[in-house]
């Protein structure tokens, strides 16, 4: 009697599609560390950027006319893989409804359209988790949502993409507290919170105390990342 045995797909590590975009996305020290020669030369380039702030050839190169539109393509499509990678792999269809949102609020609100943009996404629950140290990973954010250990104002919460507004409490069960604490121990509280939330430490609660503010947000890009071109990109 034979058999079937079906190969199964291995789940490739997010940090390696870091490595064809040669940008460390999250900023993972662990990558830093790796020795095998694929890796020393970004490496190189991350540390190149975190001295002297440089500007990567892709986004601030003459282009020939001849490769204009293989370039521009390539351009636009790391543009989308570094923004949803940096906020834990978020999918185009999602990126895309994120855009339109934001847009049909513009002609409303005076507000830059890249403003309201970051708004959506900083404003996300397991964003929330992930800035305060409460989780080390996107991933591990959102499966501590997923298994209903993430209240809202007294409220289980099971939606990663749940958007906070000022005055909204988050408290975790209590069941995570242990496994909280070692992330927070283990992490480096670097960056530091953004200031629109009030993270208490001791019981575990994060509070957000005030709006939104764009230019906090953008300490935690380590990368250079161009809005405008990712919304005009998807508006269409």
């Amino acid at each position: 009697m034979f058999m079937n045995f079906i190969k199964k797909r291995r789940n490739k590590p997010l940090y390696k599609k870091f490595l064809p975009l040669r940008k460390n996305i999250q900023n993972k020290e662990k990558l830093m560390k790796f020795n095998k020669k694929k890796w020393q030369n970004f490496q190189r380039l991350t540390l190149k950027f975190r001295k002297k702030n440089f500007y990567d050839p892709i986004s601030y190169s003459l282009f020939n006319f001849k490769n204009f539109f293989s370039k521009k393509f390539k351009y636009n499509l790391q543009n989308k893989q570094r923004l949803s990678f940096f906020y834990g792999r978020l999918r185009k269809k999602y990126l895309k409804r994120v855009v339109e949102l934001t847009l049909k609020k513009f002609k409303s609100v005076n507000l830059h359209a890249t403003i309201l943009f970051i708004k959506q996404l900083e404003t996300r629950l397991d964003t929330a988790l992930f800035r305060s140290h409460f989780s080390y990973s996107y991933r591990n954010a959102r499966q501590l949502i997923s298994h209903k250990k993430v209240c809202v104002n007294n409220k289980i919460v099971q939606h990663n993409s749940y958007l906070l507004k000022k005055g909204d409490l988050i408290t975790l069960d209590k069941s995570t507290f242990k496994f909280v604490t070692h992330n927070i121990l283990k992490s480096k509280i670097w960056p530091a919170p953004p200031k629109h939330f009030h993270v208490n430490y001791k019981t575990l609660q994060i509070l957000v105390i005030e709006d939104i503010n764009y230019s906090n947000c953008l300490m935690y890009y380590p990368f250079l990342i161009d809005l405008n071109s990712f919304i005009k990109f998807y508006e269409r």
